[in-house]
């Protein structure tokens, strides 16, 4: 199996009911984010675990074209520079973030955004990449 392929049907799932949680639960997504702000310890962790994830993506898929596993990478990069800015500037990420999870527009715009990228991962992962290979 093709790595685009195998990563987007291992993140689009993942991606799909994340998005889908956010939508149906805002308020405990909202309490969670409050939670790690308060939390430097588990912040940190998480921070470490997604720069890892980031890193490991980008090496096993760093492909620039202009089609749907530019998603993969992007999320790789947006993973590396995110979870790399949450260790190096904690205090000024807290600050910027705090007021944001004052209401529940963010996890809403989120849950859209995470939803749709995992739907998108899902069908170029499931659907549209076996119509492509099979050949009459």
């Amino acid at each position: 199996m093709e790595t685009s392929t195998y990563l987007a049907r291992l993140i689009g799932p993942v991606l799909a009911v994340i998005g889908v949680s956010m939508l149906l639960n805002p308020g405990s997504y909202l309490a969670i984010a409050t939670a790690m702000l308060e939390q430097p310890a588990l912040l940190y962790f998480a921070a470490v675990v997604g720069l890892v994830g980031g890193v490991a993506l980008v090496m096993a898929h760093n492909v620039w074209a202009a089609d749907w596993r530019l998603i993969l990478t992007l999320l790789g990069w947006i993973s590396i520079v995110d979870s790399a800015s949450w260790i190096l500037l904690t205090e000024q990420l807290r600050a910027l973030w705090a007021p944001a999870l004052t209401g529940a527009g963010l996890p809403l715009a989120g849950g859209v955004i995470v939803l749709l990228l995992g739907a998108a991962l899902c069908f170029y992962g499931y659907f549209a990449t076996n119509r492509i290979r099979r050949h009459p």
